[in-house]
């Protein structure tokens, strides 16, 4: 499904050079569900994504999400732009919804996050509980003061540390972005 979604974006992007959020998710949503003929089978694999582009001089970002949002922090305030309710391919073939862009004017030391379920989900040895979504924001507001490498080890110590010995559950991906 990676390598399906990285040569779809590739040429949506790169190709056709479709710069707008939403389009490019209407897009891919479009090239998965014919690559993987999920109109023909019974094939629903689906996958969440985020996307966002940054207009430097505007100090502007545009974002669009499949089922991940994006998160920002500004003024340690952790605010949150919500995303579509909708995977790329998968059981909603048929929908009629379409993605969404979100404009976000950017403001110095604005930090973004965009990332993957699976920080969140990752089970605790000590506790054999999920570090949930709730827990994740107190983390990420706690360490805003640090640099955005600081930012990263503290974030990997953290799931290690979390984890423990226990198998890690999900593919994990945190992106900081200070503006």
């Amino acid at each position: 499904m990676s390598m399906i979604g990285n040569s779809l974006l590739n040429q949506i992007i790169n190709e056709k050079n479709i710069t707008d959020p939403a389009q490019i998710l209407e897009l891919l949503n479009e090239g998965i569900i014919h690559a993987l003929k999920q109109k023909e089978t019974e094939t629903n694999d689906g996958m969440d994504v985020a996307i966002i582009t940054i207009d430097t001089i505007k100090s502007e970002l545009a974002f669009a999400g499949a089922n991940r949002p994006l998160w920002f922090v500004r003024n340690n305030i952790l605010r949150t732009i919500q995303p579509n309710k909708l995977p790329i391919g998968g059981l909603q073939i048929a929908r009629n919804e379409k993605f969404k862009t979100h404009v976000l004017q950017l403001q110095n030391n604005d930090t973004l996050y965009l990332f993957t379920d699976g920080y969140a989900d990752q089970f605790g040895e000590k506790t054999e509980r999920k570090i949930m979504t709730k827990k994740f924001k107190e983390i990420l507001l706690s360490i805003q003061h640090h640099s955005m490498h600081e930012q990263e080890l503290h974030l990997k110590n953290y799931f290690m540390q979390w984890k423990g010995s226990l198998e890690q559950v999900d593919d994990v991906l945190v992106v900081g972005i200070r503006f």
